[in-house]
């Protein structure tokens, strides 16, 4: 009996679609655009992250990445405390498109988007707490739920 609930209880959970309405969608659309890289290293050009952001007690934490094969996860460096942690990695072909904070929570948000596994489309969106160093939320989202993303 036991075999068969947890297929039931997992299998249910593996069918639902992805979010179209949720907490961190609408967080993710009212957060702050992270200015893309003014230099960029990645080419072909592309969206790229390197930007320092200033936290309330005046913490500095820089924001790292790019869409692009290879570094396509965002990165936090803490130079006062010289450590550097994943905030976002969507995984093999899906990278990150948009990123954005909530300065009064400390959250970054990133979207990430992509080819996953190289076959059907994929859009995932992280939600990062800065303060703690931890994920607080992944979510895969409908592909055409964040259609804009943030100007270059």
């Amino acid at each position: 009996m036991l075999p068969i609930a947890f297929a039931l209880v997992f299998g249910e959970a593996a069918c639902e679609g992805p979010a179209s309405n949720a907490r961190i969608i609408t967080a993710y659309r009212a957060a702050a655009c992270i200015p893309l890289a003014k230099r960029r290293a990645t080419t072909p050009r592309t969206r790229e992250w390197d930007t320092a952001l200033s936290l309330r007690d005046g913490m500095t934490v820089v924001v790292h990445g790019a869409d692009a094969p290879g570094s396509g996860v965002i990165t936090l460096s803490y130079p006062a405390e010289n450590i550097e942690v994943v905030a976002a990695n969507g995984g093999d072909y899906v990278y990150p498109t948009d990123v954005r904070v909530d300065f009064q929570k400390e959250i970054l948000y990133v979207k990430a988007y992509g080819l996953a596994g190289g076959i059907s489309e994929k859009t995932l969106l992280f939600g990062y707490d800065l303060r703690r160093k931890q994920l607080m939320e992944r979510l895969r989202v409908g592909n055409d739920v964040l259609t804009e993303e943030c100007p270059e």
